[in-house]
């Protein structure tokens, strides 16, 4: 045999030591009888990963003698003609790869349109993982052993996209399952494999902006396995790194039309960046200089926001599902834990109590008819309504079945002299308003931006998009059961007027809430032992 048959690749040669759990290449042992694969993190020992490697070996070159002709046993043989190895991969090779890899490529670039984070202490199920890695890394190396058959500067590019996008997809299918896991080192796989799909991918310069992407992605969980390692100090700097990344990598598809899938993802993936930095910073400014039982509080109250995303009502899956409301509502967190320290950071109600509740401030602009015949008119009013920015954990008001407890009920606390009166006004024209949150107004006009020491403070599970749209279900539900105001009343989209607390003195399963507005006052702010268990 000549030096240079010698020295040609052939397919087992080219295949490294894989992992009988997902088939990733595994690190090279210098004599370990246990290896750790370091894309799904399981340990085995090597003798067994060398057995399924010769599994993996046997199917590939079945798959290859289907491939090439009979009587070009030596494909890979630099002996061979250049011309008729190019021959045989246009003619018999490529077609093959081709019809096998537009499935890889279209469930990779349905992945890419998903962020491809999660947030600590919470897992995702919902990434669209229709391949497992062991299907793909097997292709991986289907394609890598036929490599030498590509003679030509095309059908070179050609096989390293292939190969770069399978091994990349293949890494990236590992992080859907770690995603959807809490193993304690996930972070630090997932780092580890959004590293390796970038690299396989340096190869084609058609995926620059995915290699920014991921490479961004690996810093982003850097970040957050210092950060769940409570190395705080630590993760700002991979996180600013994520930032930079994602952020070239955003510009970079705008201009990239087999790419542009990926640019609301990217836009959620920054806001999983900001998000990981508000943990942080929450936890480094908790008054107590404890961060592990900070951390602790702040799983509690992620795991409970993880929760929410499973809730069986459509309405608000969708909601809690996206990385912006985790977003705005850990931004509400940082405040808190400011406002603890002595800033004034959060707008307060006048009052007293032992805890500080959440709510939404709700502007509700309405017009009603009032007056009959020529003394007619319409009038304008704008109303004020809070809502419990806990309110999810009210059964009845989560579900839509009976919101009303969880706010100021403006509309059924309006004042009432009796049916003879009411008429009167109504015919008069005298009618200033239909509702009756007067108290809630004066209110919110004397709350102010105030420290809060050391008292309990309750974190929003909602953000005002999501108290507009209970509002929204609150009057329907107004005009369903009086038809006088139905008849009378003409409604503007709630406007979501700001985030307030409010004080209550919490006494078995009653939060005792802004008793002095009486009858308006919210009765419930959801399960307490629920709401306790998340007050900072």
């Amino acid at each position: 045999m000549s030096a240079a048959a010698s020295e040609s690749p052939s397919p087992l040669s080219i295949v490294a030591l894989r992992c009988r759990a997902c088939t990733a290449p595994l690190p090279a042992t210098t004599g370990e009888d246990i290896v750790k694969c370091p894309s799904c993190g399981t340990s085995q020992r090597v003798v067994d990963a060398r057995a399924f490697l010769d599994q993996i070996m046997l199917q590939v070159n079945a798959w290859v003698r289907q491939a090439i002709p009979m009587g070009m046993d030596a494909y890979a043989s630099t002996t061979v003609d250049p011309v008729a190895r190019q021959t045989v991969f246009m003619n018999y090779v490529a077609p093959r790869l081709s019809t096998e890899y537009s499935e890889y490529k279209f469930n990779l670039l349905n992945l890419l349109a998903h962020p491809l984070g999660v947030l600590p202490f919470q897992v995702e199920k919902g990434l669209p993982a229709a391949n497992t890695p062991a299907n793909v890394f097997l292709f991986q190396a289907k394609v890598t052993s036929v490599a030498p058959l590509a003679m030509d500067a095309a059908a070179k590019g050609s096989v390293a996209e292939t190969a770069g996008a399978a091994t990349a997809y293949a890494y990236l299918l590992n992080n859907a399952a770690l995603a959807a896991d809490t193993k304690p080192e996930r972070y630090y796989l997932m780092a580890k494999n959004f590293s390796a799909a970038a690299e396989a991918l340096k190869a084609a310069p058609k995926y620059a902006p995915l290699v920014d992407r991921l490479q961004a992605l690996a810093d982003l969980n850097t970040g957050l396995d210092a950060a769940t390692n409570m190395k705080l100090y630590d993760a700002p700097s991979s996180f600013d790194k994520a930032k930079t990344g994602l952020e070239s990598a955003r510009g970079k598809v705008a201009a990239d039309f087999d790419l542009a899938i990926m640019a609301q993802a990217i836009d959620k993936e920054l806001a999983l960046v900001r998000a990981s930095g508000s943990i942080v910073r929450s936890v480094q400014l908790d008054t107590t200089g404890n961060a592990a039982s900070s951390m602790t509080s702040m799983g509690r109250y992620l795991a409970l926001l993880g929760n929410l995303r499973d809730a069986p009502y459509p309405q608000w899956r969708s909601r809690f599902a996206d990385l912006s409301h985790s977003e705005e509502l850990l931004r509400t967190v940082e405040d808190i834990r400011n406002a603890q320290r002595g800033s004034p950071a959060i707008r307060i109600l006048p009052g007293n109590g032992t805890a500080l509740f959440p709510f939404w401030a709700i502007d509700i602009p309405y017009t009603f008819q009032t007056g009959a015949l020529w003394r007619a008119q319409g009038v304008e009013v704008t109303e004020a309504m809070l809502v419990a920015a806990t309110f999810p954990l009210d059964a009845n008001a989560f579900s839509g079945t009976d919101v009303s407890a969880v706010l100021t009920d403006v509309f059924m606390a309006r004042e009432r002299s009796g049916f003879f009166n009411d008429a009167m006004k109504r015919a008069s024209g005298k009618e200033t308003s239909i509702s009756g949150g007067g108290p809630v107004r004066d209110a919110l006009s004397k709350a102010q931006m105030a420290p809060a020491g050391a008292i309990k403070i309750v974190p929003p599970l909602t953000t005002g998009a999501d108290a507009a749209a209970l509002v929204q279900t609150y009057l329907l539900r107004v005009r369903q059961v009086d038809r006088t105001i139905d008849k009378q009343l003409r409604l503007s989209s709630p406007r979501v007027a700001g985030l307030v607390y409010a004080y209550g003195s919490p006494q078995g399963m009653a939060a005792n809430v802004m008793p002095w507005l009486g009858g308006l006052a919210p009765r419930s702010v959801g399960d307490l032992n629920a709401v306790g268990a998340i007050a900072l």
